[in-house]
């Protein structure tokens, strides 16, 4: 019983870190913070979310950051025009960003 104690207490904390550490992507002179997929993202620099609060960042109303903690995001499945796999992160279904999305 002692140890599913310590795992759980362990767990809760390992969750709350990583909800912290979150990475969302802002530009100095936006008001929101935004998804690595999100199209408004435009040349954002990725920062932690505790920062972009701090900064008085809000969320982006279109690709809503503080909904995607909770989704299972996967790493886009298409190939750039370089041939090499995309680096964008995306909680679509058909694990394909806003860029490689068919047409």
């Amino acid at each position: 019983m002692k140890k599913i104690l310590i795992l759980s207490v362990f767990l809760f904390l390992g969750l709350t870190f990583k909800a912290f550490s979150q990475t969302v992507y802002t530009s100095p002179k936006g008001e929101k913070y935004h998804t690595a997929d999100c199209r408004l993202s435009g040349e954002a620099s990725p920062v932690k979310l505790a920062d972009a609060k701090k900064a008085g960042k809000g969320a982006c109303d279109i690709c809503k950051p503080n909904e995607l903690g909770k989704a299972k995001l996967n790493q886009c499945s298409s190939k750039t025009a370089d041939g090499t796999r995309c680096k964008r992160m995306t909680a679509n279904k058909n694990k394909k960003c806003f860029q490689h999305q068919p047409k």
